[in-house]
C-alpha cells in the first residue's frame, strides 16, 4: 500500500491491547455460532448486504465473523475499524467517497466497494479495543437512532460473549472452570438476542409502511400489520403465498433498488394502489431473500394529477388554456386525417371589453369573462373544445363539422355575445369579431399556422367593422 493510505492511528496502549488480543487466542480460529449469529442478525436487522467481526492485529486486520463477504483478512492500514478502535465512540461513514480518510482506500475506489460503515468497538473487561462489529453497505445511507441502537445492543452482546472468555480463561488458568458455566452464559446471551430480535420485531410490525419479505420463489416469508391494512390480505392469509397472487400479478422487479420507484399494486378487492417501493436484497446462509418496503403515494399522486389540471385551466372561466389548446390543436389534426373529415378553428375577439373594464372596473370585466365562456359553451356541441387563449380572446375547435356549419355557428356566436349581460345593477352590451379557419385533411399544415389563419382572419373581421366573421383563405 502506498504511504498516503498507511496513517491510522496508534492507539496509547497498543502494546497492552496486542497482549490482551493474542491471549484471547481469537485469531485465525474458525467460525464460531456465537460471534455469527450477530452478524446475521445485523443484515437482517439493519437491512445491509454485509456484517463483520473484526480484530485488529498489529499489521493486519482479521475477520473472525462475515456475512455477505469472503475476505478472510486485510492489511491494517485500509482497514475502516483501524479507526473504530481508536475511539470510543461509534464510528459512522454515511459516504466514504466524501470522508478524507477513507476516499482513496481502494476498498472505497473498487467495483462495488464500501460506501456506508457503521463500526462499534468491541473492548476487554480493562478496555482494551480489540476490533469491532461492523454494518457495510455498497450504496450510501444514513443510519436511524433506533438502527444505531440495535447495532450498540448486537455489540454488547459481543462484548459479554469477550468477557466472558476473559473470565473463562481465568477460571481456566485456576482450574475452576466448568464448561456447565459456560453453557450457562452462552444461553444467556442467546436470550438477550432473541430479546432484542422480538423488540425489533415489534417495530416492524408496528410500522405505518408495509413491510413484506419473500425467498427466491417469490414465496411470502413475513408481512407486517400494514401490509394487511394496506392490501386487504392478513398475515395469516399471506404467509406461504406467492405474491403474484396477493399485490404484483406480474412478479417483483429483479434487482437490488436503493432508489424508490413508483408501481402500482392490486388490492384484494381489484383495486389498483400506486406504491412507493424499496427493494433490499439479502443472502443468509445460501439462502437469497427480498425485504420490499411499500409505502402508499395516493394522496400525491392526486396532487400531481390536480396540479397537472391546474396547469391547463384557466383560472378564471375554468376553460382549458392556452397551453392546454397548444396540445389539443394537433390531436384534433390528427383525428380528422384519420376521419377524412374537417376541422374549424373559430378565434374570437371580444369587441368592447376595454371599456367595460375601464369603466365598471375589473371585477365587472371578470365576470363579463365568465358569462362569456358559459355563453359560448353552452352554444356548442358537447364534443366541442372552448378555450381562453387571452385576456378577452377565445378559440373554439370544431371537429367533424361541414365547411358551411362553422360559418353559421360563427354568426349565431356573434348573436350570442351580442346579448345583453347583467354584471350586479349594470348592463353591459358587447361584440365579437370572429376568424374561421377550415382544415382538411389533405392540406400540409402545422398547428401553429392554422391557428395563425384563424388569428389573421378575426383581425380582418375586426377591421371589416367589428361583430363581423371572416372565413380565412384554404392554403392550396
Amino acid at each position: 500500500m502506498g504511504d498516503n493510505i498507511m496513517n491510522y492511528p496508534i492507539l496509547p496502549d497498543e502494546e497492552a491491547r496486542l497482549a490482551a488480543l493474542y491471549e484471547l487466542a481469537l485469531l485465525d480460529t474458525p467460525d464460531e455460532p456465537a460471534f455469527d449469529r450477530v452478524t446475521r442478525l445485523v443484515t437482517q436487522l439493519l437491512n445491509v448486504p454485509m456484517s463483520t467481526v473484526t480484530l485488529i492485529d498489529a499489521k493486519r486486520q482479521w475477520i473472525k465473523s462475515r456475512v455477505g463477504t469472503d475476505t478472510r483478512e486485510t492489511s491494517r492500514d485500509v482497514a475502516f475499524c483501524a479507526y473504530t478502535i481508536a475511539d470510543t465512540a461509534p464510528l459512522i461513514v454515511e459516504d466514504a467517497r466524501h470522508d478524507p480518510r477513507f476516499a482513496s482506500n481502494p476498498l472505497v475506489t473498487a467495483e462495488e466497494g464500501i460506501r456506508f460503515y457503521a463500526g462499534i468497538p468491541l473492548r476487554t473487561s480493562q478496555g482494551l479495543a480489540l476490533g469491532s462489529l461492523c454494518a457495510i453497505d455498497t450504496q450510501p445511507r444514513s443510519i436511524s437512532a433506533a438502527e444505531l441502537a440495535a447495532l450498540e445492543d448486537l455489540a454488547s452482546i459481543l462484548t459479554d460473549e469477550i468477557h466472558l472468555r476473559e473470565r473463562f480463561l481465568f477460571e481456566k488458568k485456576r482450574r475452576e472452570a466448568s464448561q456447565a458455566s459456560l453453557d450457562a452464559l452462552h444461553l444467556d446471551l442467546e436470550n438477550q438476542i432473541e430479546r432484542r430480535t422480538r423488540e425489533l420485531n415489534l417495530v416492524i410490525e408496528s410500522a405505518y409502511d408495509a413491510y413484506i419479505s419473500i425467498d427466491d420463489h417469490y414465496v411470502v416469508l413475513d408481512w407486517n400489520r400494514a401490509a394487511g391494512s394496506m392490501f386487504g390480505w392478513s398475515r395469516e392469509e399471506a404467509l406461504g403465498r406467492p405474491i403474484q397472487q396477493l399485490i404484483f400479478p406480474d412478479g417483483v422487479p429483479e434487482g437490488d433498488q436503493q432508489t424508490p420507484v413508483t408501481y402500482y399494486a392490486a388490492r384484494r378487492d381489484g383495486s389498483q394502489l400506486p406504491v412507493e417501493m424499496r427493494i433490499k436484497a439479502l443472502e443468509i446462509e445460501g439462502e437469497y431473500r427480498r425485504s420490499l418496503f411499500l409505502h402508499d403515494v395516493t394522496e400525491r399522486i392526486q396532487l400531481e394529477r390536480l396540479l397537472d389540471q391546474q396547469a391547463r385551466e384557466d383560472a378564471l372561466t375554468q376553460l382549458p388554456n392556452r397551453r392546454a389548446l397548444d396540445e389539443r390543436l394537433p390531436e384534433a389534426m390528427a383525428r380528422t386525417r384519420r376521419l377524412q373529415s374537417a376541422l374549424a378553428v373559430l378565434f374570437m375577439d371580444l369587441d368592447g371589453f376595454k371599456a367595460i373594464n375601464d369603466l365598471h372596473g375589473h371585477a365587472a370585466g371578470d365576470e363579463l369573462l365568465r358569462e362569456v365562456a358559459k355563453r359560448l359553451t353552452a352554444a356548442v356541441r358537447e364534443t366541442d373544445y372552448v378555450a381562453r387563449w387571452a385576456g378577452d380572446e377565445f378559440v373554439l375547435l370544431l371537429e367533424n363539422i361541414v365547411p358551411d356549419a362553422a360559418e353559421r355557428l360563427a354568426q349565431q356566436l356573434v348573436e350570442t355575445i351580442e346579448q345583453p349581460l347583467s354584471l350586479d345593477d349594470v348592463t353591459a352590451h358587447i361584440s365579437t369579431s370572429i376568424g374561421v379557419a377550415l382544415y382538411y385533411p389533405n392540406v400540409d399544415e402545422t398547428a401553429q399556422e392554422l391557428l395563425k389563419r384563424a388569428d389573421v382572419a378575426m383581425y380582418d373581421a375586426k377591421h371589416a367593422g367589428k361583430a363581423q366573421v371572416k372565413v380565412a383563405d384554404t392554403p392550396a
